[in-house]
């Protein structure tokens, strides 16, 4: 039986199109429940926080602290528990 890893991607942000990953609070291998500060980003308006959908333990992060991410691009991965 294989687990079904969930993809995380980039929520709107009050129309933001330049977006850049501030910092993860989160690391590979290490849990986040539901809710909970996954990452936090920064726009030309807003410093945002980015909660993850699912709990689990964090899979892999797709990005690096400085890079910039669009809505709906895939950021992380998250494997239930």
């Amino acid at each position: 039986m294989s687990v079904e890893v969930h993809e995380v991607v980039m929520p709107e942000l009050q129309g933001a199109e330049e977006i850049t990953v501030g910092s993860w609070s989160k690391q590979r291998g290490e849990h986040v429940a539901e809710g909970e500060t996954l990452m936090e980003v920064h726009t030309d308006k807003v410093n945002a926080e980015i909660p993850s959908p699912v709990a689990g333990v964090v899979e892999e992060l797709l990005l690096e602290v400085g890079e910039p991410v669009k809505p709906g691009q895939a950021i992380a991965r998250i494997a239930p528990e």
